[in-house]
């Protein structure tokens, strides 16, 4: 009773808390409105914490030298420039400017939540969300291994790999990736291991790669070689019988990568490639047929090109120059987190993806003052 007391405490903390169980359930919380329009629950708690936020704040946002920010803004100008050009040529839709909405709603919330105090550590919350898709994609594992009837839905059919609640083996082994980074609990990193190695996702494998790499470089704990032992291990044991989800030497998905990363270049014509065809496109848009999740180019830096062009590229590199140095400084952990979705993005549309973006920037400024996250 004391801990619902605490996680129930007040409104914010309430709403956090429900936030935290909601997205836990993953696509199984998604509302479907239309054909090609949906929303989940957690937006919902969302748009009610930013809104109890703002009141709370008396609708007065604080941010000191607006004159640091210049290419930040000028970003978001580059992004703003071609979506209304996109919009008067019938590429850029309603639709698009609800994607963008909720980035944009998505990236205040994070932000609020820095900026509150909860009756908890909305560390741990985060933590425990990964923890639970970790044991709901394990349960799904064992208990569901073929789930090739999802394609009726409009999801890819998948046969014995970890999908959990995303419905998705790639974006749910990021998200456990990005749980494993905070964890310290032996056994728990032990469960969030077997969990990754299940969703046989190599971009996945090469995110947990990354941080058990540097885990060991800072500290030199023979702990990451056992775990990465272990990984290796649980690789070899787990059933593969037959198919290309499980056949990590598959080269169907290097393909269809390529062609749909052609497909993205060649929409490009003239003065496009300056500006792009704006951000969320109906030409980076391909529907399925049952319009379920949206198909943006799979590739992030080719999201990037088709969307904002060469000017937005530029800027968007500068804009990393400016602040990993920032970020490594504040903390490296994080920041080791940040590059490894980035990587994983190369070959998903990771960074933009809303479990992964919620469940990364969530834990952006949580335990500051311990670095190195051991």
């Amino acid at each position: 009773m004391k801990i619902v007391r605490q996680i129930f405490a007040d409104l914010p903390t309430s709403l956090l808390t429900f936030f935290l169980i909601t997205i836990s359930f993953g696509q199984l919380q998604r509302i479907q409105l239309s054909n090609n329009i949906a929303f989940y629950g957690h937006d919902l708690l969302i748009l009610l914490f930013i809104i109890w936020w703002l009141i709370n704040n008396h609708l007065k946002i604080k941010i000191k030298n607006w004159q640091s920010y210049k290419l930040e803004l000028l970003m978001i100008v580059v992004v703003l420039f071609g979506m209304l050009i996109g919009l008067f040529e019938n590429r850029v839709g309603p639709k698009s400017f609800l994607y963008l909405f909720r980035i944009i709603s998505y990236s205040f919330f994070v932000w609020s939540l820095n900026k509150t105090k909860f009756k908890y550590d909305k560390k741990i919350g985060f933590m425990l969300v990964g923890l639970a898709i970790a044991i709901w994609g394990l349960l799904q594992y064992f208990l569901m291994p073929d789930t090739r009837f999802l394609n009726i839905f409009g999801w890819d059919n998948h046969y014995y790999r970890l999908i959990s609640t995303t419905l998705d083996p790639a974006f749910t082994g990021m998200i456990l990736a990005i749980a494993f980074g905070w964890w310290q609990i032996f056994i728990i990193q032990i469960i969030l291991i077997i969990a990754i190695v299940a969703t046989f996702s190599r971009a996945s494998y090469l995110a947990l790669a990354i941080i058990l790499t540097w885990k060991w470089l800072k500290d030199k704990n023979w702990k990451w070689i056992l775990l990465g032992g272990i990984a290796i291990l649980t690789l070899l044991i787990l059933p593969k019988p037959g198919g290309e989800g499980v056949n990590l030497n598959r080269t169907s998905t290097i393909e269809a990568r390529g062609v749909n990363s052609k497909e993205a270049l060649i929409s490009l014509n003239g003065t496009q490639w300056l500006w792009g065809r704006g951000l969320f496109n109906s030409d980076a848009e391909k529907e399925s047929y049952t319009n379920n999740h949206a198909q943006l180019p799979d590739s992030f830096p080719i999201m990037l090109i088709n969307a904002v062009g060469i000017i937005g590229v530029v800027v968007f590199i500068f804009l990393l120059k400016k602040w990993l140095p920032l970020l490594w400084q504040e903390n490296q952990l994080w920041t080791i987190l940040l590059l490894a979705t980035f990587i994983h993005s190369l070959f998903n549309n990771t960074l933009l993806q809303p479990f992964v973006f919620l469940m990364l920037w969530g834990t952006k400024n949580i335990n500051k003052k311990v670095s190195s996250g051991n």
